[in-house]
């Protein structure tokens, strides 16, 4: 068997929702800004069919595609790959982009907290990557994502929404810990 195209990927979960990131072996697809890039893998939908359709994927998968960030003020841009389509944001997919980036060392990591910003679809997201203890809120969360199934991982973008809520109310200081569970137990602090 003789190999025509080889794509580098690294494996990632948030917890249980499957969020792989390519890291090489795709060129960033034709476009000035992130939006075009992911509106010509929506409309091409080549690489998405490959990287998420059987025989090497299905529903249980969504791919992270890097690409250039086109934001002065990005580290990294990313567009999200699912099996019906490329949504605009995804928390749990920021998380594990944001993990990959750091943990492989693409982005240099600085401790106890490194800060960047990521250019998705839905525009810039700030992360705080931190490896220091807290205060602790805990709560069980599921949220229902397409072609019909719940999300296993404890989400992101849930937990932001929970989060800003807990903190709008007085419930959640700036450093407090949020502990999310999932359906199949898993965690996000």
């Amino acid at each position: 068997m003789r190999t025509l195209r080889i794509i580098h990927t690294l494996s990632c979960h948030a917890e249980g929702e499957v969020g792989d990131v390519i890291i090489d072996g795709v060129e960033p697809p034709p476009g000035r800004t992130v939006a075009e890039m992911r509106d010509f893998i929506e409309a091409d939908g080549r690489l998405r069919s490959f990287m998420l359709n059987e025989p090497r994927s299905g529903v249980f998968r969504h791919v992270n595609l890097l690409v250039p960030p086109t934001h002065p003020d990005a580290d990294a841009g990313f567009i999200i790959m699912e099996p019906e389509y490329t949504p605009l944001m995804s928390g749990s997919n920021s998380i594990g982009v944001s993990k990959v980036l750091l943990d492989s060392g693409i982005l240099p990591m600085t401790e106890p907290v490194t800060r960047l910003t990521l250019e998705a679809l839905g525009g810039l997201i700030h992360v705080r990557a931190d490896c220091r203890d807290g205060n602790r809120l805990r709560a069980r969360q599921a949220v229902a994502i397409e072609p019909g199934k719940i999300d296993r991982s404890p989400t992101g973008t849930s937990v932001s929404a929970r989060m800003a809520l807990l903190h709008a109310g007085g419930d959640m200081t700036d450093t407090a810990v949020y502990e999310a569970v999932s359906i199949i137990d898993s965690c996000f602090e």
